[in-house]
C-alpha cells in the first residue's frame, strides 16, 4: 500500500513548476493530463484484490500514515505559491501556477479530504474538514457524506448528472444546489436538537469561519492580490471535484420499487474504473462503485465490483473526454443505455 505515497509526485512537480518557473510552471498539467492517460493506458486495468491482500492493507499503517501528511504538504505549496506570486513573473508562468496548484489541491487534497471525512473517527474527520477548507469548500464535507451518498442517482441529489448534461449545465447547478443542501441539512439536524441554525454547532458556519480566517490571514501576510489568487486557484479545484462528481455518476439512475421506496444502492449506479495508475495517484477513488456500496470502507480495502459498469479510460482521460460534450456524448450514452438494459 506504500504504492499511494505516488501521489504526492502531483505537489511534488507542483513545487517544482513554482520554484524552477519558466516552462516548468507547467509540470503538473502536463504529467496529470499528458504522462498519466499515457501511463494508464500502458499498464491497463489492474481489478483483482484477494481477501489476503485486503487484510494486509487494512493493517497497514502506511495505508493512513499516506493520508497525514495531506494538510501540510496542501498548505505548503499554496503559502510557496503566495511567495513566488511576488516575484516577477510573465503572466503565461503565472497561469502554469495557478492550474498546476489547482491540480494539486483538487488532485490531492480534496481527494483525501473526501477520504478523510468518510471516518468515524473525528480528528480525522476535522483534518478532512481543513483539507476541504484550503479551498474553501468544507461544506462538502456536510453534504457528500449526509447528502450524496443517501440520494445518490436521483433528481434529488445534485451530483449526479443527468443523461444529456454537458458538464458545462452540470457544474454551476451541482455547486449551487450542493451548497444549498448542505444548509438544509444542519438546519434539519439542529432544529431535532432543538436549536436554532445560527449556533457554533452548525458545522456549514464553523466551515465558513475557518474559509475567512484562512483568507483573512493569507491578506494580512501576502496581500489581496495573493488572496485573490488563492480563490481562483480553489474555484479551479473545486470545478475540477465536479468534474469527477459528473464522472462517477452520469446517466446513471435510482428508482423507486413497487413499494415506493427507493431501490438500494447497487453496483449500477456508479461508474467504476480500475486503470492502475490512475487509482494510485487518486487513493482509490475510481474504484468509486464500492464506496458507494460502502461508504466506510477505507480507501486501501476497495475493491472491484463485479457487474460495475467500467469507465473506458483513467479519471485524468475521462476528464479531458468530459471538456467536450459531443465526443463525451457519442462515447457515453451507448454505455449508459447498455448499463439501463443490463438493469432493466
Amino acid at each position: 500500500m506504500g504504492s499511494h505515497f505516488a501521489a504526492y509526485l502531483i505537489p511534488l512537480s507542483t513545487v517544482i513548476g513554482l520554484w524552477a518557473g519558466g516552462p516548468w510552471s507547467w509540470l503538473t498539467v502536463g504529467l496529470v493530463y499528458g504522462v498519466v492517460p499515457l501511463l494508464d493506458q500502458a499498464v491497463g486495468r489492474r481489478p483483482a484484490i484477494d481477501d489476503a491482500a485486503q487484510t494486509v492493507a487494512a493493517r497497514s499503517r502506511t495505508a493512513d500514515g499516506a493520508l497525514y501528511l495531506a494538510l501540510p504538504v496542501q498548505c505548503g505549496v499554496l503559502l510557496l505559491l503566495a511567495v513566488v506570486w511576488q516575484g516577477e513573473a510573465g503572466l503565461l508562468e503565472r497561469v502554469g501556477w495557478i492550474a498546476s496548484a489547482a491540480l494539486s489541491c483538487g488532485g490531492l487534497g480534496i481527494v483525501i479530504g473526501h477520504e478523510l471525512v468518510h471516518r468515524r473517527d473525528r480528528t480525522l474527520y476535522r483534518l478532512g474538514k481543513c483539507l476541504l477548507g484550503t479551498v474553501l469548500y468544507t461544506h462538502f464535507a456536510v453534504e457528500h457524506v449526509r447528502g450524496h451518498h443517501a440520494r445518490v442517482g436521483t433528481d434529488a441529489d445534485p451530483a449526479s448528472a443527468r443523461q444529456g448534461q454537458s458538464v458545462y449545465a452540470f457544474i454551476p447547478r451541482s455547486i449551487i444546489r450542493q451548497f444549498l443542501s448542505a444548509w438544509d441539512l444542519e438546519t434539519h439536524r439542529l432544529a431535532r436538537a432543538g436549536q436554532g441554525a445560527w449556533t457554533l454547532r452548525n458545522e456549514v458556519l464553523v466551515g465558513w469561519g475557518l474559509q475567512a480566517l484562512w483568507l483573512a490571514g493569507i491578506a494580512a501576510v501576502f496581500g489581496l492580490e495573493v488572496m485573490a489568487v488563492m480563490i481562483v486557484v480553489a474555484a479551479l479545484a473545486v470545478t475540477l471535484l465536479e468534474v469527477v462528481n459528473y464522472i462517477e455518476h452520469y446517466g446513471l439512475r435510482r428508482y423507486p420499487g413497487p413499494d415506493g421506496r427507493l431501490e438500494p444502492v447497487r453496483a449500477q449506479h456508479s461508474w467504476n474504473s480500475d486503470h492502475l495508475v490512475s487509482r494510485r495517484l487518486l487513493f482509490e477513488l475510481p474504484r468509486h462503485t464500492d464506496h458507494h456500496m460502502n461508504g466506510g470502507r477505507p480507501y486501501q480495502t476497495l475493491r472491484s465490483v463485479a457487474g460495475a459498469p467500467q469507465l473506458p479510460a483513467g479519471y485524468p482521460t475521462m476528464v479531458l473526454l468530459a471538456l467536450l460534450p459531443p465526443l463525451w456524448f457519442r462515447v457515453m450514452d451507448p454505455r449508459v443505455a447498455a448499463v439501463s438494459a443490463t438493469a432493466a
